[in-house]
């Protein structure tokens, strides 16, 4: 008797250190860490001007603003498991060339009444209050507006753009084209399992957000950016999302811009592997769709540095 006794509650314990397991795996999905990720880039916190950025039900974002120099701002979306210090190895090339830049924290990246991560659902929400708020900013009044996101903001900044055709250039690095391949994507690269558990996780997701995570289609929005000029890129070795992503999102948008696919980087690693690169191919984009200046990239889809040599 005491040794079945034993076993019952061996087996118990174990059942529930798995839930605990299972539920906490579930938990940090929504609710990941979020690390300062600099990368090397300068900490702007200090030199940005503090915002707040209002929502409706008298709740707001947290913003930083660094001031234009010239007549163009560029709006900075990070990723998921993120927050805005990831924007400052953008942000700080970018205000060195003269672009004012606004880094934000989604509401899913922030301390105080944090919702959970959603695919979109409220951080596109977030990010056109950023964008609201960029257009009623009295210094930034004539600014050409332009959009900047990586993984989940490069998605966001895509969805926002086609909403507002004010945006008159977007650079999307990492986005997903739609959130059910990015969930399969994620399961079956990033957590080693079988595709078919995406469904899971947007059953998962409904629990605890309220929404499906798997409705959210860019690919769609990104068709109604066929008149604007989109700077796409994308990481062959990515370990979260396929390079059919960025491919659907080029060929709904027309396939007319370029497509910058980069061997030997992982998600969003782009700017890390090869800086002096990426920061002249971004510059050059905004220089020329938001200032207007006689500059151009490489046509249509291309990779660099060729395969052979990546390293």
């Amino acid at each position: 008797m005491v040794i079945m006794i034993g076993m019952v509650l061996a087996v118990g314990g174990a059942l529930v250190a798995a839930a605990l397991l299972v539920g906490g795996a579930v938990w940090l999905g929504f609710f990941p860490f979020l690390p300062r990720d600099l990368g090397g880039a300068p900490d702007l916190d200090s030199v940005a001007r503090r915002v707040r950025v209002p929502l409706d039900g008298g709740d707001a974002l947290d913003g930083w603003l660094l001031p234009a120099r010239e007549r163009a701002v560029v709006l900075v979306l990070h990723g998921y498991g993120r927050e805005h210090s990831r924007a400052w190895r953008y942000g700080a090339f970018l205000n060195a060339a003269g672009y004012g830049v606004l880094a934000v924290d989604f509401r899913s990246s922030r301390g105080r009444r944090r919702l959970p991560t959603t695919l979109g659902h409220h951080e596109v929400v977030d990010a056109q209050a950023a964008l609201d708020w960029l257009r009623a900013e009295p210094l930034l009044e004539g600014c050409a507006v332009g959009l900047l996101g990586e993984s989940l903001g490069g998605s966001v900044a895509l969805l926002v753009a086609a909403e507002n055709p004010e945006v008159r250039a977007v650079v999307v690095d990492g986005a997903f084209a739609h959130a059910t391949l990015a969930l399969e994507d994620s399961s079956q690269r990033w957590a080693r399992l079988p595709r078919r558990s995406a469904g899971l996780a947007r059953l998962v997701g409904r629990v605890v957000t309220g929404r499906d995570l798997g409705e959210v289609d860019v690919e769609s929005a990104a068709a109604r950016l066929a008149g604007r000029p989109l700077f796409l890129i994308h990481a062959l070795e990515d370990d979260r999302l396929s390079s059919a992503n960025a491919h659907r999102l080029w060929r709904a948008a027309g396939a007319k811009d370029p497509l910058w696919n980069i061997p030997g980087a992982g998600h969003n690693e782009g700017w890390r592997r090869h800086r002096a690169e990426y920061e002249h191919h971004v510059l050059t984009f905004f220089d020329r769709h938001l200032l207007g200046r006689d500059v151009m990239l490489p046509a249509g889809e291309f990779t660099w540095p060729e395969p052979a040599a990546a390293g």
